[in-house]
């Protein structure tokens, strides 16, 4: 239940939907290269839970060295970039450390609604590990219609399963202002795809033309957003990224969050948010939780402190109206060695995605 409402979180229809015992991808096959297509994955704050068991929320494209483009959707709050990381891997259960970046922070086109410029970007804390799909400028062309894309993502297969890289070709078949529609044929996105690219082929080369935003529960028609249209939006933050790439200061466990002022999440170490406390004030804390501080390692998963990562250590997570933490080490909770660790560090981090699950959508979110 706990992975579906993460799934959610980057698509909730306005309205219930017939029930559907499986949302599969027809046609898809995995898809071993196309290494800039990458999953946008959750960090887990917390002690004993590994990366490599974060759940796939959405998928993107590396367009620059620093630059992911992806859903305005998956990204509409700047809190929940804050606690994503892309993943460079077919796999991303399998991916290597270096094969991971972490998100410094979030941008959404600025006309973004329920149905129109469902377009965005995540700005990474350092360079991708592989080249980026360049940005062709191409238009969509007049015989469009009929024409088969290609398909890219990290969703839902034919067997239910996510978290491996797949394709699959489909039909375009109408184009509007901003958007295009294509159904299966015989692939499909589907739940976790968001964000990912259609590739058409032109004069002998793919080239990226749209983004995949929102279909129906079976998954067998779609609306992507035009990446022609969008070029000027995305060229700015490329340009802007590029001038002055934003930097963040390290992690640093030695901090005392609570004595720590914050305007923005800008002001923080990466992997730490600017959240605000019980008494009003902002303050810097782990992405993911509530303001707290630091206190003394972690040496047992039989306590009843959250045990969170710091830098390679574990450390205990108080709250800031408790005493300062003591010298010596102690046990903590939520360290992943229960069943109630994995359920803490999701319900956390879907309280942190659904902050932002308020407007009204149009369709399936895939």
């Amino acid at each position: 239940m706990l992975l579906l409402l993460m799934a959610g979180a980057c698509g909730v229809p306005p309205t219930p939907s017939p029930r559907v015992e499986r949302q599969a991808i027809t046609g898809g096959v995995l898809e071993p290269g196309s290494p800039a297509v990458v999953a946008i994955v959750p960090v887990s704050p917390l002690c004993g839970e590994p990366d490599e068991a974060s759940p796939v929320l959405c998928t993107g494209t590396l367009v620059a060295p620093r630059v992911v483009l992806t859903a305005a959707h998956c990204v509409e709050s700047p809190d929940v970039s804050q606690v994503l990381s892309v993943v460079f891997s077919p796999e991303p259960a399998r991916a290597l450390p270096a094969e991971r970046v972490r998100v410094l922070e979030g941008r959404l086109h600025p006309a973004f609604n329920a149905v129109e410029n469902d377009i965005g970007v995540l700005i990474l804390a350092g360079d991708a590990p592989v080249a980026p799909v360049p940005l062709s400028g191409r238009t969509l062309p007049a015989d469009v219609v009929g024409r088969t894309v290609r398909v890219v993502g990290f969703g839902l297969d034919d067997e239910g399963s996510m978290g491996q890289r797949r394709s699959g070709t489909a039909r375009v078949t109408a184009v509007e202002a901003g958007t295009f529609s294509i159904v299966a044929s015989p692939g499909m996105s589907c739940g976790g795809d968001s964000g990912g690219p259609l590739f058409l082929e032109a004069e002998g080369a793919e080239h990226l033309v749209g983004v995949t935003s929102y279909g129906d529960t079976t998954c067998t028609r779609g609306t992507n957003m035009r990446v022609d249209v969008h070029t000027a939006f995305i060229q700015a933050i490329l340009d802007d990224v590029a001038r002055a790439p934003p930097t963040r200061p390290p992690f640093e466990p030695a901090v005392d969050a609570c004595t720590a002022r914050c305007q923005g999440h800008g002001d923080c170490p990466l992997g730490m948010a600017c959240v605000t406390g019980s008494d009003g004030e902002k303050r810097c804390a782990v992405a993911g939780l509530e303001a707290g501080r630091f206190g003394a390692d972690c040496t047992g998963s039989d306590g009843e402190r959250l045990c969170v990562k710091a830098g390679g250590t574990c450390r205990a997570w108080l709250p800031c109206d408790e005493p300062e933490p003591e010298a010596r080490g102690g046990g903590c909770s939520a360290s992943g060695d229960g069943g109630g660790a994995v359920g803490m560090s999701a319900v956390l981090l879907v309280l942190a995605a659904c902050r932002r699950a308020r407007g009204v959508r149009a369709g399936a979110r895939v």
